[in-house]
């Protein structure tokens, strides 16, 4: 017996893409964008509350001193 005689050799057909498929890893990949996006938004938008916030209390204690100055309260 001899082995050395191969097998032929098969044909495999190219791997078909599934639509559905594509369209969920295309999805997933636009939730993580979205929430790397999103995150970003937050972290700006307390940066922007907080600022606000320390610029309204100054604002309002040299509006308070004026005042004062204003109707002599202040001494």
């Amino acid at each position: 017996m001899n082995n050395s005689t191969k097998k032929p050799l098969q044909f495999i057909p190219p791997k078909q893409t599934n639509p559905a498929v594509d369209e969920l890893v295309a999805l997933r990949q636009w939730m993580s964008e979205f929430r790397k996006d999103f995150t970003q938004f937050g972290k700006e938008l307390s940066l922007k509350v907080a600022f606000g916030v320390i610029g309204s209390v100054i604002l309002c204690y040299f509006v308070i001193g004026l005042l004062s100055l204003v109707f002599g309260l202040g001494r």
